[in-house]
């Protein structure tokens, strides 16, 4: 298990770790390439993508940056492609694994140094150039990259390859950037550092942010290979009892169709946090929890010494008599004082827990209400009486909620609105929509061995373009999507405020779906916060912004520096 982000371990029972809580002192930098050199990860990689790929012969294939070649080649064996197009930068670095390829007889393997050498038909690289395509899948086109190495600067741009190269997917849809999409739609296989993808595919609405909405409104990305969980920063996912319940969701999609992952590429689950489990002296002694608090070294450290020192009074000491225990030094004191506080942090994060899966079943019961009235033939736009208990239910609620400490709110609102981007059909956020774990990565697939890569399979939307297929339509689409995205947790309610200043109630009922619970929204927009929005309600409300007569002027837009392309900046997110 990868502990980079682990304090300690703890030597009493299984898997007990106390977290740093703040961030390291310095960025992480990267400078150099991560290389896949793994045959063993590519051949299970493929076998997983083999039904849904080109058949032999029946392809072109850009790949960008193979550096050693070893996954290029792997994918070169199986689609058998056309034309491959090796675009490496930095050939003179890599020219002892790729010039083979390119001299072999009979080489269907192409070399670019740039993109667009590759996408430009005077070079002849590509064996077709179909036109007219610009809206419809291109089957016959493969593109794969790797989006490792340096920071970058330019005069427009500042941030890593794979931010940039996103970027400039989703502006291709347009016939913008480096306008991937000009022979057709083109699906990517795309091999990013595996601390950077929660920008593109999060886990969890926590750190769901702009441009990781925009790529999930345009495009299918699923996260085919990646690192593990465990090894990230808490706030990076879900709520542990929500992940149980998800990956065994997951589990039962694999067996359905008999998909097989070597036990050694399956991910495993955490530990339990210290927070759900009852602080008893024997549960903190016996181990197997994570906790980000500091006072559990402290705690077991006085608990060894009482052990030693006071064995009678250490044989005695439990929850149960807790307050009855003769102190008489200040280490028992101490001991004493500790185990109190952990009994009301657990008391009250699991008050917490119970107004969460409360919610959760008034959610269930407002999609099914909508879901049953929806298929009546006899309708009303009159709230029923059901209606009039649920609003009821979901105001008092909201009330407890709001009366919890800073900390456990904050759990709350988040482990709600997690809950909700998972059960909304069809689930909110790329990650929730997947139908098979990711493989897992080890040390020995990469170098440099301290870096992992993840693989993200990224294919174009289609009815993304049919809604947002002008400019102007895109111009709006961005700028809202932003807008709402300036504070992703406050509630939907307020950011629509924002976003049009005046009329906002009347705005409101021009957005089609956004008071349906069974397409993300709400009869009330206090109640549901911006990040657990679907990325298609998101398009409604821009279809509409662009609709509403006192929106602000596509002039004035992109005269404030609100263009398109600054759209889908991550400033937000370092």
């Amino acid at each position: 298990m990868n502990r980079r982000h682990l304090l300690r371990h703890i030597p009493r029972g299984a898997k007990t770790f106390v977290r740093h809580l703040a961030a390291p002192t310095g960025p992480r930098k990267r400078t150099t390439r991560i290389d896949i050199v793994n045959p063993e990860l590519c051949d299970t990689v493929l076998t997983r993508l083999r039904a849904t790929l080109p058949g032999p012969g029946s392809c072109d294939l850009i790949d960008i940056n193979p550096g050693k070649g070893l996954w290029s080649q792997k994918l070169h064996d199986l689609l058998q492609p056309r034309r491959h197009v090796l675009v490496e930068p930095n050939f003179a670095n890599y020219a002892v694994s790729l010039e083979p390829l390119l001299t072999e007889n009979d080489s269907t393997y192409r070399r670019a140094a740039v993109l667009e050498d590759a996408f430009n038909p005077n070079n002849g690289l590509l064996s077709e150039y179909p036109t007219g395509n610009a809206l419809h899948p291109n089957p016959a086109l493969l593109l794969t990259v790797n989006l490792s190495g340096a920071q970058f600067k330019t005069n427009l741009y500042k941030g890593s390859p794979a931010r940039k190269f996103f970027s400039d997917l989703y502006m291709s849809l347009w016939r913008i950037r480096t306008d991937i999409h000009r022979y057709g739609l083109v699906r990517v296989l795309a091999w990013v550092p595996d601390e950077e993808k929660d920008a593109y595919i999060p886990r969890t609405v926590g750190v769901r942010r702009a441009q990781a909405v925009m790529l999930e409104a345009s495009h299918k990305i699923q996260e085919l290979v990646g690192g593990p969980a465990n090894d990230r920063p808490t706030f990076f996912q879900k709520w542990r009892e929500m992940e149980v319940q998800d990956r065994a969701r997951v589990k039962a999609m694999e067996n359905g169709v008999d998909l097989r992952v070597p036990d050694h590429r399956r991910d495993q689950l955490s530990p339990t946090y210290l927070l759900g489990v009852f602080p008893s002296p024997k549960n903190i002694r016996t181990g197997g929890f994570i906790s980000d608090a500091a006072w559990v070294t402290r705690f077991l450290e006085l608990d060894d010494h009482l052990r030693e020192v006071h064995p009678a009074w250490h044989k005695k000491a439990s929850i149960d008599n807790l307050l009855k225990l003769r102190i008489i030094n200040s280490e028992q004191e101490e001991w004493q004082s500790l185990l109190k506080v952990a009994l009301t942090q657990h008391k009250t994060h699991m008050r917490a827990v119970e107004l969460v899966k409360e919610q959760r079943r008034i959610d269930k019961e407002w999609r099914d209400l909508a879901a049953a009235k929806a298929n009546s033939r006899d309708a009303q736009q009159q709230p029923t009486e059901k209606e009039f208990e649920l609003r009821n239910r979901s105001e008092n609620l909201s009330a407890s909620i709001s009366r919890l400490s800073r900390t456990n709110r904050l759990f709350a609102e988040k482990a709600i609105d997690d809950y909700r981007a998972l059960d909304l059909n069809p689930p909110v956020m790329s990650w929730n929509q997947r139908e098979a774990e990711p493989i897992l990565v080890h040390d020995e697939d990469f170098l440099p061995k301290t870096k992992h890569l993840a693989l993200l399979d990224v294919t174009p939307r289609v009815d993304f373009l049919r809604k947002i297929s002008t400019h102007d339509t895109m111009v709006y689409f961005g700028y809202v999507e932003r807008n709402l995205w300036l504070s992703w947790s406050r509630t939907v309610y307020d950011a629509l405020r924002t976003l049009v200043h005046e009329g906002v109630d009347d705005f409101i009922e021009t957005i089609p779906g956004i008071h349906d619970p069974t397409k993300g929204g709400c009869y009330n927009l206090s109640a549901i916060r911006v990040r657990s929005l679907p990325a298609g309600l998101v398009v409604e409300i821009a279809l509409a912004y662009e609709r509403w007569p006192f929106r602000r002027s596509l002039v004035d837009i992109l005269m404030s520096g609100e263009d398109p392309q600054a759209a889908y900046s991550l400033s937000d997110d370092d």
